[in-house]
């Protein structure tokens, strides 16, 4: 025989068995109500999300200028040698030889 579910469990069903969209829906009107602005709160969030990436962008460009200044820096003083490494002797800087 099959017993009856108690009121509370029918409740508790039925929130949990309304669609997202609704579910959504429920939520902006009870945020109106308290005086939360959530499309005041959805840009404020977007533009978070658009100055993370300006920021982002900032860093990595200044990231590859530096890089950039040091390869053309390594590679001019590659052209200043005659033979690589040949100025590269500590036993000879060491005890001052020349």
């Amino acid at each position: 025989m099959a017993t009856r579910r108690a009121i509370s469990d029918e409740n508790n069903a039925s929130i949990a068995n309304i669609s997202r969209t609704r579910r959504a829906q429920l939520v902006a009107e009870f945020e109106g109500e308290l005086g939360i602005d959530y499309k005041a709160r959805a840009a404020a969030a977007e533009a978070e999300r658009r100055w993370q990436i300006r920021k982002t962008f900032i860093v990595w460009t200044i990231a590859l200028i530096f890089f950039t200044v040091a390869c053309q820096k390594l590679w001019i003083m590659g052209q200043d040698v005659d033979r690589p490494f040949s100025d590269m002797n500590p036993i000879d800087n060491l005890f001052g030889k020349e």
